[in-house]
């Protein structure tokens, strides 16, 4: 039996509107379909769309009337070459069925062990697989893995009677399908998909293979959702009596981050502004922030908690006070999540955080923190502020206000530094990159760095930052307030393009000087990884450009620039040695080829995968909090009483853990075909390997001193992916 297409178009919309649990399948639905779509029916056409988060330069991506009379729904038509290989799509299938199973588990306490015995080689294998499909081991590869994924989960299938559960919490849909379950409507589609996939994939028969498996894990994956998402009131709960160990038992199959055991800690907070996942908001003390909001005796106090003989006016002479400032969150209002158990108002809050580095005679110079101050209200012009000092017992009032500062720099860190400054800077260069002749040198080196960018902007976009979606149902704020500040972050450095290169941004921020901020990973393991990226791509544009006139007189590399600085085109501004679009140097040329590959590859690699080993942990990284924050030091209300509920809570795992969690493709790790072959090519490639081999290493000795309080692995040069795919 095979579905027509208003009952394709149904089974989408049951998906559509219900609630968190099930949403991760249509997702991986959609990606089959997708992935169908852009094999066979694939547009040749790279052009901008202002409309879709405006007023940024995004890749049109249209619906194709063609696709849906096919396949018998609705989905958007990819430029050719811009989506990943099934590789990706299984990895992203993966770790979405991973989510499923976690909410399942959440239930079903008991299976947990067993779940990760089965699973745990499963993840091993798959994340060893490289990203070249074209390599037959690597189909064979993957091939294996899927299949043992299917039969693990046909045998728990079994093992936990999922269809008897299934009976005992099924509730039927007010539809026109009220006697066929989710799973029967889901079978059916699956089934129609196998039938056209038959049809369309006869010369490859591993990806026939894997795709077929795929659908009937999704059919066991629908029953553990169905299950999950039938309400349970614990979830529902109001914070306010919840303790840490409830959400800790968010945590099954997706593992509690380390964190969890230490992010009370003040100095833990504090070494998050430089090893955390948005270590980019912090910069040098300097006039424009006023004063410290502690008085001298305040601060030598403060100091001496920490085991520091300090001064307030040494700190600043020296240079050693540093400022995190969330003044940009002004713009945003406070946002409201509702659904069917909860009803609940959001609070956002700007703070600006201080902290300071002990002298150079201190045992060690661990970032500290010195205080915390934000308005009463938004409109007010009143200021409150907390110190370290300011704890009773339960560490109250201060908690809080390191809580409200973990909050804001979520909603910067998803809005600002992940979305706006490297996902959509990235996306202004897909048009005239793709564009490009087909063996241009351009064109073949950043092809790579932009692989599965527009796919997964298209996601964002259409999804995550829609009315209704993620960003609107998890953060802080309204949607509206949310788009525009993302935009606002894009903006800021598309419009500068000239400063926004790695060293550029360091020196920017003043902290730059090792001497002054001893500890930063992020800028320590971050330089070796840009130098790296600078050298190749200096070697690369040396080989074929010989001068200076060569590049100018590049007519395509020319229109490139141009185009990028077009009000018509990527909306770049000072962009181009004289910042109107031209490029004239092999100099300039690499700076902003390696600011545009760093960006897509080490700079992403920094702000997403912190996403599972961070931000998944709740309590300490809450992406929007639910009560009005302390305005006085005698207010000692618990933080957890502003968290958000258990429900909320499970959602933000779930999609953090997915986007956090998908590692394909690996920096310098191009596939056979991407270059031609060549001597000096390959030297300089060598040279690009031997240099991440080096930071590997260096990092890794790094990560083993006492001064990292935690290790920084995010720059590890093998958890750096090629491009933004995730």
């Amino acid at each position: 039996m095979t579905m027509n297409q208003d009952e394709n178009k149904q089974a989408l919309g049951i998906l559509s509107d219900r609630k968190k649990s099930l949403s991760p399948l249509k997702l991986a639905i959609i990606l089959l379909g997708l992935y169908i779509q852009q094999r066979y029916f694939s547009n040749d056409s790279y052009k901008y769309n202002y409309s879709y988060l405006p007023p940024l330069s995004i890749t049109n991506v249209p619906e194709s009337e063609v696709i849906e009379k096919i396949l018998g729904i609705p989905l958007p038509n990819f430029p050719k070459g811009s989506f990943p290989n099934l590789i990706w799509v299984v990895k992203v299938i993966y770790r979405v069925l991973i989510t499923i199973i976690n909410d399942y588990l959440e239930k079903n306490e008991e299976s947990v062990s067993i779940f990760k015995q089965n699973f745990s080689e499963i993840s091993n294998n798959l994340d060893s697989i490289e990203a070249d499909f074209e390599e037959s081991e690597n189909q064979n590869k993957l091939e294996a893995c899927v299949k043992t994924l299917e039969i693990n989960l046909r045998q728990l299938d079994q093992k936990f009677n999922l269809d008897s559960q299934l009976e005992e919490n099924y509730q039927p849909f007010n539809s026109i399908h009220e006697k066929r379950g989710l799973i029967e409507l889901l079978s059916n589609q699956l089934l129609d998909f196998d039938e056209k996939i038959a049809k369309l994939f006869r010369q490859r028969s591993t990806e026939t293979s894997i795709i077929v498996s795929l659908q009937n894990i999704l059919k066991y994956a629908t029953k553990m959702a169905e299950i999950a998402d039938v309400p349970q009131p614990e979830l529902a709960q109001s914070p306010e009596s919840l303790t840490l160990d409830d959400y800790n038992r968010l945590y099954q199959i997706i593992e509690k981050p380390l964190i969890a055991d230490v992010f009370r800690d003040d100095r833990i907070f504090a070494y998050l502004q430089v090893a955390g996942a948005n270590p980019l908001v912090l910069q040098g003390f300097d006039q424009q922030h006023g004063s410290c909001p502690v008085s001298p005796d305040q601060y030598s106090a403060i100091a001496a908690k920490f085991g520091v003989v300090d001064s307030l006016a040494e700190v600043i002479e020296s240079q050693r006070l540093y400022v995190s400032d969330y003044g940009i969150l002004n713009s945003l209002v406070n946002g409201n999540y509702i659904n069917q158990e909860l009803v609940q108002q959001k609070y956002i809050c700007a703070p600006i955080a201080f902290f300071a580095v002990p002298p150079e005679a201190n045992a060690t110079r661990c970032l500290f923190p010195v205080a915390i101050t934000y308005r009463k209200t938004a409109m007010s012009e009143q200021w409150t502020t907390f110190t370290p000092l300011d704890t009773d017992s339960q560490g109250e009032p201060w908690m809080s206000a390191k809580n409200i500062v973990q909050m804001a720099d979520c909603n910067y860190h998803e809005l600002i530094s992940h979305l706006g400054r490297t996902h959509l800077v990235v996306e202004a260069f897909a048009v005239p990159t793709y564009n490009l002749p087909e063996e241009h040198p351009l064109r073949n080196l950043l092809i790579p760095h932009l692989e599965g960018t527009v796919v997964i902007n298209y996601g964002a976009h259409a999804f995550l930052v829609a009315p209704g979606g993620t960003v609107d149902s998890l953060l802080a704020s309204s949607i509206g307030s949310d788009q525009s500040l993302s935009s606002q972050g894009t903006q800021s450095y598309l419009f500068n393009f000239n400063a926004i290169n790695f060293p550029q941004n360091l020196v920017n921020r003043r902290v730059d000087n090792p001497h002054t901020l001893p500890i930063y990973p992020y800028r320590d393991d971050g330089q070796l990884i840009w130098d790296a990226i600078h050298t190749w791509v200096k070697d690369y544009v040396s080989i074929y450009y010989t001068h200076d006139a060569a590049v100018a007189s590049d007519q395509a590399l020319q229109h490139w620039a141009t185009t990028l600085a077009s009000i018509n085109g990527g909306r770049l501004s000072n962009f181009g040695e004289d910042s109107l679009g031209h490029i004239n140097t092999k100099d300039y040329l690499s700076q902003v080829l390696s600011t545009l590959i760093f960006t897509a590859s080490a700079q992403h690699a920094a702000v997403n995968f912190p996403q599972k080993t961070l931000m998944t942990y709740v309590p300490g990284f809450p992406l929007a909090r639910y009560s009005p924050p302390p305005t006085h030091v005698k207010e000692t209300q618990s933080f957890l009483d502003g968290l958000p509920s258990l429900s909320q809570a499970q959602s933000q795992i779930n999609i953090l853990y997915l986007l956090g969690s998908v590692y394909y493709t690996q920096l310098g790790h191009y596939s056979s075909s991407a270059f031609s072959n060549s001597q000096p090519l390959q030297t300089a490639l060598d040279t690009f390997h031997r240099k991440l081999n080096q930071a590997h290493t260096i990092i890794h000795q790094r990560n083993q001193s006492s001064e990292r309080l935690f290790p920084y692995e995010c720059l590890l040069p093998t958890n750096i992916p090629q491009s933004i795919n995730i």
